[in-house]
């Protein structure tokens, strides 16, 4: 049984799985955008790193700006919206979300507002997310809505993004004890050879590894195929970060005479759509069911 409840003065809204709380999403203006935080194991163990939110000894420390689960990216109309030094933009929720029970599902539902470091108003974003339980699988899908209601609005092209990210666990770091594989057969696993899954095209990657009580776990992000430049880029890196980024391609591809933007046009929209499939065991064959809802996925 899943529940959902909105905490209005808290601004977050608390997702619980059989009684036992599951992730929260956090969009209060303390920080630049909204993210789910903490993400948990049906024992409670989390599933993302805890830095900043928490301090939990043994985890790196790095990219502040790397928050549980969120969206980002680090050009739009010129405007850094992913890291949080000085001059960034923001991504602020729009009052509360809608939040309810539907089909078995926790859903989510309001406006996210896009804005420069000078409260420049950059786009709308209709956000809608869906999480539901099946099993020992958590499913999370998300659709972004990219409404350009002021002027064009262009994604530019740089690494530093992802329109679905995850910083994962210390210990799933694929540079040590975690794995890295995508739909392409590329793996990178327990720092051995070249991180060959980075700047990859990939219908679908999956990050696992050990979590804190010694359990394997992993995440597995797909790409819808009605998504722009399907089958995305991803920027999926042996530290932790692991985002679907389809606007790197210069960066991934090392030719500065590329140039991978997406402008969205005035009055024009951009839909994209990414499944989370969070899993016991270590890969994608680590439970059998992953494969099952990755195809699910791609005919919805």
């Amino acid at each position: 049984m899943i529940d959902i409840e909105l905490h209005p003065a808290d601004c977050k809204a608390v997702v619980a799985i059989n009684g036992q709380l599951f992730t929260e999403y956090r969009y209060g203006h303390y920080v630049c955008r909204p993210y789910f935080y903490p993400v948990l194991t049906p024992s409670g163990t989390g599933l993302t790193r805890a830095y900043p939110m928490e301090d939990v000894a043994g985890e790196n420390q790095d990219h502040y700006h790397h928050r549980g689960m969120y969206t980002a990216h680090g050009l739009v109309n010129g405007h850094n919206l992913w890291d949080e030094g000085t001059g960034h933009g923001a991504m602020l929720q729009r009052g509360d979300p809608v939040v309810g029970v539907a089909d078995s599902a926790a859903q989510i539902d309001g406006i996210v507002d896009w804005f420069g470091p000078e409260g420049e108003k950059l786009l709308e974003e209709r956000r809608t997310i869906a999480i539901r339980a099946e099993g020992a699988l958590r499913i999370v899908d998300q659709r972004s809505e990219f409404r350009a209601r002021y002027s064009d609005a262009t994604f530019g092209d740089t690494k530093e993004g992802g329109l679905f990210a995850i910083r994962v666990p210390t210990s799933m770091d694929a540079k040590d004890a975690g794995r890295i594989e995508n739909s392409a057969g590329q793996v990178f696993e327990n720092g051995q050879g070249p991180e060959v899954t980075w700047g990859q095209q990939a219908a679908w990657v999956d990050y696992s590894g050990p979590v804190a009580n010694g359990e394997e776990w992993g995440h597995t992000v797909v790409d819808h195929r009605d998504n722009p430049r399907h089958p995305t880029y991803w920027h999926v890196r042996g530290y932790g970060l692991f985002t679907a980024n389809p606007f790197g391609v210069h960066d991934f591809k090392g030719d500065e005479s590329l140039d991978a933007s997406l402008t969205i046009p005035g009055g024009d929209k951009a839909v994209f759509r990414y499944r989370l499939i969070i899993h016991p065991g270590r890969g994608v064959d680590g439970h059998p069911d992953v494969g099952r809802f990755i195809e699910q996925f791609q005919v919805g």
